[in-house]
């Protein structure tokens, strides 16, 4: 990129991010109150189910499904949001030449602004279900960005495929709903049997989820693993995606001419 154009790609950034926000946040009646109260009705749903069963299992429940909630969402939202970004913003594509991955950035962007917010909240509900506060909360801020990087790999390729094929948005709701329930959101991985575990724990988000709980509940710095194995995957599925964005850029464009 030409650094000399680099201050108008980031104003661009900025602006098509607030614009994707208020888009989204503002055109409902609860607006912005919705985004927060999706975690907390999901939570409390999966606490009433659960808590009599899962609870005897974890220590500290409620903290502990909370942040797999909270942190599931994000993953969630983003990609389903990335998915549809390029058609959403196809007029845009159509008719000026920018770097289209910042399309990409902007929709990420948008939904970090309410995940922050879910953040600052989930540390005082923590507070509030007596988990007491310890030093490894300043690890934290590193398993997010791991997480961020991670989902962010992810992204990069869903807005691509879905230039080529139109029923993907379909097809990856339904493999995130299989995700859900595969990844360590509401249970523990000891009630699941060793061989099954051992899958379980390829899974990155699990790792993520696993270093997070760590931290805030536990008090133990997340393991490198935690770390190592998510950042490396979501740095390679950056690369490569944005490796293909720049490759099919043209052929990108003419994708979105199509009716």
């Amino acid at each position: 990129m030409d650094q000399g154009r680099l201050p108008a790609f980031w104003r661009l950034l900025r602006e098509l991010t607030w614009v994707e926000f208020k888009l989204r946040e503002q055109g409902t009646v609860l607006g912005f109150l919705w985004t927060l109260l999706y975690p907390l009705l999901m939570f409390i749903v999966l606490y009433l189910l659960f808590v009599r069963w899962l609870g005897k299992f974890v220590d500290m429940y409620a903290a502990y499904l909370l942040i797999g909630i909270v942190l599931w969402n994000f993953f969630q939202r983003t990609t389903c949001l990335a998915l549809t970004s390029f058609s959403r913003r196809r007029s845009l594509i159509k008719n000026y030449k920018f770097p289209r991955e910042i399309i990409l950035f902007s929709t990420i962007g948008s939904t970090l602004i309410p995940f922050v917010v879910e953040l600052v909240l989930l540390l005082g509900f923590v507070l509030a279900f007596r988990v007491e506060p310890k030093l490894t909360w300043l690890f934290l801020p590193a398993v997010i960005a791991v997480q961020i990087v991670f989902v962010t790999g992810v992204s990069f390729f869903l807005p691509l495929i879905a230039a080529e094929y139109r029923d993907i948005e379909r097809i990856w709701e339904v493999l995130t709903m299989a995700l859900f329930y595969v990844t360590p959101v509401f249970y523990p991985l000891s009630i699941i049997s060793e061989g099954k575990r051992t899958l379980l724990l390829y899974n990155p988000i699990t790792q993520i989820l696993i270093a997070a709980r760590g931290c805030l509940i536990d008090g133990t710095i997340p393991l490198w693993p935690s770390f190592a194995v998510p950042l490396l995957e979501g740095l390679l599925l950056c690369a490569a995606g944005y490796y293909l964005m720049r490759r099919y850029e043209y052929h990108l464009v003419d994708r979105m001419m199509e009716p």
